[in-house]
């Protein structure tokens, strides 16, 4: 087997099953990179697809600001608006209503 590992994953008890259907091109492409492999069909296609889930989901848990939006966003953080008068209301019910302990 070359350079190839499994995910955490596929320790797991196998019980349940996704179907796919697909043409011709992806099944010789998935029946050539498993046999270059030397793994099952089914251990190949469990892997990407969870090499991919996982990659997808990374992505999505991180922004990404470009330099133009890294200063935008400095900006706003070093000077922040000035608190608008249903700011300063709630903030003086807050003080009203909770003692500070120290």
């Amino acid at each position: 087997m070359q350079d190839f590992n499994t995910t955490k994953l596929e320790n797991e008890k196998h019980s349940r099953t996704t179907q796919v259907r697909h043409g011709d091109a992806l099944f010789d492409l998935i029946e050539r990179a498993s046999v270059s492999l030397a793994v099952e069909k089914s251990v190949f296609l469990r892997t990407a697809i969870a090499r991919e889930a996982e990659r997808v989901l990374e992505r999505q848990a991180r922004h990404v600001l470009t330099a133009e939006d890294t200063v935008v966003f400095a900006a706003a953080l070093n000077t922040p608006p000035e608190p608008t008068p249903r700011a300063k209301a709630a903030m003086r019910l807050y003080r009203d209503r909770v003692v500070h302990a120290d």
